[in-house]
């Protein structure tokens, strides 16, 4: 009798060694449904069966270590099926935390979604803005050309040149008046076709 209550080191390492891995199972799996982890921790779940399977494969004598391995065992029950139940729910998609973190991963990508729609719209007016502006300054250099040729001057102006220095033109008025824009007529004074910038409120 006395040998059969002999404890057993080995066993009882194992049994120390059984119930820390469970305890860091448990803290494992926490941090993975709470998203601290990415990725399931499988390995120590498969630590935790590996030492159980090795007590099973030896009965074991002492009776106070047989009853404390009972105890693990239905501690180990009670935090598989938790782990369980956990695991079918992500799987549903019905865990409350992986929920709360697939509705703001959704809040995120459709922000980002309408960061670049409204990045792309404000390209698309930009180049709308800078088509129309092309257009004005295309007409006002026609109508230059057509005046400086009526009135007999050189017609030798390039229309990059011209635009430039309209453009130039339209900044120092909008500084110096504070106005909205600038628009611009052709006139002729003293037989010469010339440009007059308009400031508009």
């Amino acid at each position: 009798m006395a040998r059969r209550n002999q404890i057993d080191r080995t066993v009882n390492a194992q049994l120390d060694e059984l119930e820390q891995s469970m305890f860091v199972l448990k803290v494992q799996y926490e941090k993975y449904f709470s998203g601290i982890e990415r990725l399931e921790p499988i390995r120590y779940r498969d630590e935790v069966l590996r030492l159980i399977r090795t007590l099973l494969q030896n009965p074991i004598q002492n009776t106070r270590q047989a009853y404390r391995f009972r105890q693990l065992r239905a501690r180990w029950n009670t935090l598989d099926l938790y782990l369980r139940r956990n695991l079918v729910m992500i799987e549903r998609g019905t865990h409350p935390k992986f929920r709360f973190r697939a509705d703001l991963k959704d809040q995120s990508r459709k922000s980002a979604e309408a960061k670049q729609d409204a990045a792309r719209q404000e390209l698309a007016a930009r180049a709308a803005k800078a088509r129309r502006e092309d257009a004005a300054f295309r007409k006002i250099y026609d109508h230059y050309m057509t005046a400086r040729a009526k009135c007999g001057q050189s017609t030798d102006m390039e229309y990059e040149s011209v635009q430039k220095a309209l453009r130039q033109q339209v900044r120092n008025i909008k500084a110096r008046y504070k106005c909205n824009s600038v628009s611009f007529r052709v006139q002729v004074e003293d037989g010469k076709a010339k440009l007059k910038a308009v400031p508009k409120r």
